[in-house]
Formats: structure tokens, sequence, C-alpha cells
């Protein structure tokens, strides 16, 4: 196996080192230059991460820039963020937070005030990840902020740690970076910690990263000849490209992510109308195949939702055909058309809505040999054309079992049970434990059966790393943080 060519000696970043040069009177070399960072996305993602905090490239500038109550260490651990420590009191439904002493980029105090007031903006901004939740965020004092939860929730603070609870404002956020956009570059400075003004601090290349949002094929091929360091934001779609490009086993990180993978059924047809047909749908589909085809080391397959109990009262129901051979599922499933077919006439085509890249494509064609043994046709759309069937490849923001159901609920547009939804709705209301529990199992149980949702397995998520980032570790998050890139000797 080869090796990954060495940046050149010649600067690739001319005018913006000279521009640092003016700044610290140091010299940016070859070895101590810029962390060099490609997000897969697009640069409208990286420049206004506000406008949809979801896609990673929003997220990578809104972790660096813009920190919230809490984040996440490379780990994937809670750490400190905005808050310098905080009380879980009232059995998880009081959450009191105690800021640190920090000012905004325009000098200004940071005040509780303010920061609940952004905290409660960015919830609203992001319904799918409160799970239904309405917290309650009010500041008691100029540095203590109080959440409020009508139920208990012990996962609460891994939500809170997710990059889109960043807190921005327009002046800036309060890092850990500071941000200077040269073209489609964002160059990150890490935010000065002392009182010595900043013209007169020194800036030292080797902390810095400079941050550009790319298509999935340029990232990887500026990683394989040396001119990136770190590649994040990777996901099945682009899994082909690793091998089509030459990149070494060695340089890619697949994080051990849970979440959801799967298709969620939003046609309002009468053949998606029979719940029959949906189960016939799920069962049909040959995870094995797609597990050899996509070739993830350690990626996991999934028959329903849950990867393990969280929260509910059992483990996780499973479709009454988990566990059978996949001949044997087949010929149920074509049972089932069948008399579909038999009583109703031939079944409509499924729009099956993916996004780009060969990943998505391998996917559909999977798809399609799949139901075409039902006598089934589908055709491929994009992610927001009108369709039957939509991928969900979300990693959890939390570890509970509200997320995941209210993630397949009515409020995101799949095809919902009512009474799954009525029981979601008293789990987030349970002041005990206990009655909670027994809600959100109950739901469980009937969002299975409804089966408006057909899961493959769990999220991939992978990112490409130089071996001089030797802070970088697998996270269960699929977050990486940047300021915690090079490991600090002890």
């Amino acid at each position: 196996m080869g090796t990954r060519p060495r940046k050149s000696s010649k600067p690739r970043w001319a005018g913006l080192t000279a521009a640092l040069l003016m700044l610290s009177g140091c010299n940016v070399g070859q070895d101590d230059g810029p962390i060099e960072v490609d997000v897969i996305g697009q640069a409208e993602q990286a420049a206004n991460p506000l406008r949809d905090s979801n896609p990673p490239a929003a997220k990578a500038v809104l972790g660096a820039t813009a920190q919230g109550l809490l984040s996440y260490d490379a780990r994937g651990e809670v750490v400190d963020a905005l808050a310098e420590s905080w009380i879980v009191a009232d059995e998880g439904q009081s959450y009191i937070f105690r800021l640190k002493r920090l000012t905004w980029p325009n000098g200004e105090t940071v005040k509780a005030e303010e920061v609940a007031r952004l905290l409660r903006e960015r919830m609203r901004a992001n319904p799918l990840s409160m799970a239904g939740l309405k917290p309650d965020v009010r500041a008691m004092t100029d540095r203590v902020i109080e959440i409020r939860l009508r139920a208990a929730l012990p996962a609460f603070l891994q939500l809170l740690a997710q990059p889109q609870f960043g807190i921005l404002t327009r002046a800036g956020g309060t890092g850990p970076f500071r941000q200077a956009r040269y073209g489609d570059v964002l160059m990150l400075t890490p935010v000065p910690r002392s009182t010595v003004p900043v013209e007169e601090q020194e800036v030292v290349a080797g902390e810095q990263r400079a941050l550009r949002a790319s298509r999935a094929s340029l990232a990887l091929v500026r990683f394989k000849q040396g001119d990136a360091d770190l590649v994040i934001g990777g996901r099945f779609p682009h899994l082909p490209l690793i091998g089509a490009v030459g990149i070494e086993a060695n340089a890619v990180r697949v994080d051990p992510v849970a979440g959801l993978l799967g298709l969620g059924i939003t046609g309002t047809s009468d053949f998606l109308d029979d719940v029959s047909v949906r189960d016939a749908l799920a069962r049909v589909i040959d995870r094995a195949a797609l597990a050899e085809t996509w070739n993830v080391q350690g990626w996991r397959t999934a028959e329903y939702p849950l990867p393990a109990p969280l929260g509910i009262n059992r483990q996780p129901s499973a479709p009454a055909w988990t566990g059978r051979p996949i001949t044997e599922r087949i010929e149920s499933a074509r049972d089932v058309i069948a008399r579909w077919r038999a009583a109703n006439g031939e079944p409509p085509m499924l729009r099956i809505a993916l996004p780009e890249g060969p990943g998505a494509s391998l996917l559909f064609i999977r798809l399609a040999q799949d139901f075409g043994q039902l006598g089934l046709r589908v055709d491929r759309v994009a992610q927001r054309e009108r369709a039957d069937l939509v991928l969900i490849d979300e990693v959890a923001p939390f570890d509970s079992a509200l997320w995941y159901l209210s993630r397949l609920d009515c409020a995101a547009g799949l095809r919902c049970d009512p009474e799954a939804s009525a029981l979601l709705a008293e789990a987030r209301q349970a002041g005990d434990p206990a009655i909670q529990a027994e809600r959100l199992t109950e739901a469980e149980g009937r969002v299975v059966a409804h089966v408006g949702y057909i899961p493959l397995g769990q999220p991939i998520r992978w990112a490409l790393a130089d071996r001089r980032l030797t802070g970088l570790q697998l996270s269960p998050r699929g977050i990486h943080p940047l300021n915690r890139l090079i490991a600090i000797p002890n």
C-alpha cells in the first residue's frame, strides 16, 4: 500500500498566509500550517449554518464557532461549553446551568437572558431533534439558566450538546474558534483566553483550521493528494468513492453511531394504505446483501427501529418475520402482493426519494431487485420531490426511545398510528418515570406494528484522517470537534 503524498512546500494559502503574518509576525511553514478540513457539503451550508443547521457543513461551523451550553469531546462525551457547571434536579425534570464569564466577539458580556432567548430559538428551529419536547427555558440571574421539562429525561444533556443548539449572535459566537472568510475557505482561529488585545496576540498557525465545504469527490481527491488533513461528513452515498479514489483503509474512520437509516412511508395510495403490503415491502429487502454491497466493516443492519430498549420496559418489538430465511420471506411477501393484485388490480409504481451519490445508486438497485421480486415497479426521485418512500438517515441526538418514536410519528410527515401519537404525547407529560416507560412501551409496539417505516440498519458516518491528527477518535455521536484533533501529551 502506498502512502499519502506530503503537502507541497509551496504555500497554498498565499493571500491568507500573508494576512496572518501581518497579524502575528510568525512564519507559517509546511509542518506548522493550519490543519486543513474538508467537510462534505455545500459552501452555502457553511456560510449560513443557521438557515439549516442539520447538514454536516453547518454543524461543523456551528460546533467550531458557536458553542452551546454543552458540547461533545472527541470521544462523544458531554463536556462544558458556555456552562461551567450544571445541576440536574427533580429527578431529571430541572436542569440548572451556571455560565462561564465570557464575552461575545463585540466585547459585550454573555448574559443568561440572551442565551436563554437564543436557545429557545434554536429549539424551535430544530423540531425533529426536539422529539416533541417543549422545555421552559428561563434566566434566573445574569449567569444562571434553568431548563424545565414536564417529564424526566436523563439523556437531555446529550441533546443540548448537539451543534445545532449552538448559540450564535449577530456579533458571532463564543468559540472555540473565531472565523474569517477567504473566498470559499473559513479560517478558524482559537478564541483568545487572555486580556491581551487581539491585535497584539500571536497567531499560531498550527492551532488554526482551514475549513471548506466540498462535494464528496473533490474532498476525497484533495485528501488523497495530501491537500486535506481531515475529511468529515461521510455518509453511505459517498462510500464507493473511497475505493475509486484509492484511499488507504487505515485512513478511514467509521463512527459507531446509532439512529435511523431506512425508508419512511409517505405515499397515500390504496396500495400503501394496506398494512400487510407495507409489511411485505419491509420483509422482502435483503439486508445482508445490502451489507455486502456497501462493504462497511461492522455495519449493523436493522429490522426494527430501536437499537436497544432505551427507556421501554422490554426488548424492542420485532416483526413476525425476523430471523426467517430470506427465501421464505420473499415467498410470503409474494403471496401478500398477489392477493392485493387479485382484489385491486396492478399496484402503482413506487417513487423512492434518495440522495445523490453512488452509494445511494447501489441502494436503489438493491431495492429495485428486491421489490421487483414482488412484481413491483420503482422509480428514483430526488429527496425533495413527491415520493412514496423517503430515505431517513439520521444519528439519534439523544439516547431515548422518545426520539426514535417521535421521529417516526405524524408530526414528522410519515404514515403513523394516531394511538401511538397519543401515547407519545402522554409520555412527554408523564411526571412519573414508570408511567413514561409504560407509555413509550405501548407506543413502540404500535409503531412497529403499523410499519410506517422500513428499517435498513444503523446510520453510516465516516471520516478520513491523516496520521498526525492524534486526537481524533471514533465517536458514537459522529461529531469530531475541530479543537480536539491533536492529542496533548501528558
